[in-house]
């Protein structure tokens, strides 16, 4: 039986696509497009496009994605922290948490969370490493994207859509992808400028890849049901919306996101603010960093740049997008450090956005509780043939003893909450929070097992309270942190974020920004 050529699993008779890794293992035609090497998901698995107002906070995602494998899977719903030694052989590794109900969204995005995402695309070093050298589209970057000449340009490029547009705004070109050679002749043009800087067609040409490459890095595959299909050119692909093509999408995005860091970076200018030395010596390394990435990838650093950012990018053009950030990044810290909300705020803010929380699921009196723990697991136990393991009463004392000597010696000991957290690294057989100090955050009702769940919401639980809690998982020694309205956590972190867009927003409009788009010109990088 013929086997795949590049995994070497069995193939059934006249099949030329490997089941096991997607590969065709029939000869590639000339200029034929390349075949993806992983399944693209169905429809169904397609993450929703956020709606304006309802993006959930960073820290719930993961939680929302735990609730769906609660539903699917009832008995991992009761489950414990993964202690090293389980109370139960079947125990499932998850945390002690019976389900994860749906949270409401932050209320404000954008220009602060696009600062954001330049800083996170800035730690990976380069365009489409993921820290597993496999780039965002699942293709191996060890694969040299070949050259793009005119003549394939013109052979291969469908007609643009839609046609020439607007002067004055990024729909001027129907395309802006040109050739090599004239990549080359127009990279020091100067396509846009924000007080007396200048952006050139090269400087912009890594803004705009970064972008691309950040829009995959978040959705990967799922972009595909925005609308984006990655194997063909960007200037032949309308938005959803219909107005612009994807080219000019990204274009609009790399553009704006000059002008806020430039801004900033000016602002710190003014006010003398130096970039920190961490993030400088990150700066002064990049030479030798990149040197290092080619050569794990066997190119030059030319060709790794040009293979990322097209024809002509060099490492000046690289450097300046990384330093640029750092350069503002002083000002937009400090201004954030600055705010700071009352309760009136708070509420006023909560009220005015109060219709938007409860379609989010958020009742004004629903808590959130902060609580520390550390989890003794007891030892020895006889497991039977279904494989559920048993205890003896004497070898559940033993593991009451062991919790209760490590709550003597804190209650013998300063009584703080630093103390617990030592404690708790030191001694938790829950790895889920031993490097937090036994903490969970954000608890709310009904999320824990029952004994867990009704010790943090005993109504007369008091800060610093402290307590010896059995479950089916072990003892857990208890520290309570602290509760607090839910709707105060959120009302505040959106108000945060609110302002914190608004230091952006309000530095932008203190300089002029003009744009010549009729001079960009983006050079072809091969994404398939």
């Amino acid at each position: 039986m013929e086997k795949c050529r590049f995994c070497g699993e069995e193939l059934t008779e006249g099949q030329s696509v490997c089941p096991a890794c997607g590969k065709d293992n029939e000869p590639a035609a000339v200029n034929e497009e390349p075949i993806q090497e992983q399944t693209a998901p169905t429809a169904e698995d397609a993450p929703q496009a956020p709606e304006k107002n309802q993006e959930a906070p960073l820290e719930q995602k993961d939680e929302a994605q735990s609730a769906e494998a609660a539903q699917e899977q009832p008995d991992e719903a009761q489950s414990a922290e993964t202690p090293e030694g389980k109370a139960n052989e079947n125990q499932p590794e998850t945390p002690i948490r019976e389900g994860i109900k749906a949270t409401p969204g932050t209320i404000a995005l954008g220009a602060a969370a696009l600062l954001l995402l330049v800083a996170v695309l800035a730690a990976l070093v380069f365009l489409g490493t993921n820290g597993s050298g496999k780039s965002v589209s699942g293709v191996s970057e060890e694969t040299v994207i070949p050259e793009t000449t005119a003549v394939q340009i013109a052979e291969t490029t469908p007609a643009t859509i839609p046609a020439d547009g607007n002067p004055d705004d990024v729909t001027c070109k129907g395309s802006y992808s040109v050739s090599d050679e004239e990549a080359e002749n127009t990279r020091d043009v100067v396509v846009a400028t924000l007080g007396d800087k200048q952006l050139t067609n090269e400087q912009l040409r890594v803004y705009y890849w970064m972008e691309v490459q950040g829009f995959l890095s978040n959705y990967g595959y799922y972009a595909s049901y925005m609308g984006l299909d990655y194997t063909q050119p960007l200037d032949t692909q309308l938005t959803m919306e219909g107005d612009m093509t994807w080219q000019q999408f990204f274009l609009d995005g790399a553009l704006n996101n000059w002008r806020q860091v430039q801004s900033l970076a000016l602002e710190s200018e003014k006010e003398g603010l130096e970039v920190s030395p961490e993030n400088q010596q990150m700066l002064d390394n990049m030479d030798a960093q990149v040197a290092e990435m080619a050569q794990s990838y066997e190119v030059s650093v030319e060709e790794l740049l040009k293979n990322n950012f097209g024809p002509g990018t060099g490492m000046e053009e690289y450097k300046y997008f990384q330093g640029l950030y750092y350069q503002g990044l002083p000002y937009y810290t400090r201004q954030s450090e600055k705010l700071a909300a009352d309760d009136e705020t708070l509420r006023a803010y909560f009220e005015a956005h109060k219709e938007e929380y409860a379609s989010g699921g958020l009742s004004e009196d629903d808590m959130y509780v902060d609580v520390r723990h550390i989890l003794i697991t007891p030892e020895g136990g006889t497991t039977g043939a279904d494989g559920t393991t048993t205890y003896s009463e004497e070898e559940w004392e033993a593991c009451r003893e062991k919790a209760q000597s490590i709550l003597d010696a804190y209650l013998a000991g300063e009584n703080t909450a630093e103390a617990f957290a030592a404690l708790a690294t030191q001694n938790t057989q829950d790895p889920g929070s031993a490097q937090t100090g036994g903490l969970y955050e954000k608890v709310y009702a009904g999320q824990m097992v029952a004994a867990f769940n009704d010790w943090c919401f005993d109504a007369a639980r008091q800060e610093g309270d402290t307590g010896l809690v059995k479950t089916e998982y072990g003892y857990h020694v208890m520290y309570f942190v602290r509760s607090y309205p839910q709707w105060r956590y959120y009302a505040e972190q959106d108000w945060l974020q609110e302002q914190s867009n608004k230091i952006i927003t309000d530095v932008v409009d203190k300089y002029d920004f003009t744009v010549n788009f009729e001079d960009i010109a983006l050079g072809v990088v091969d994404m398939g």
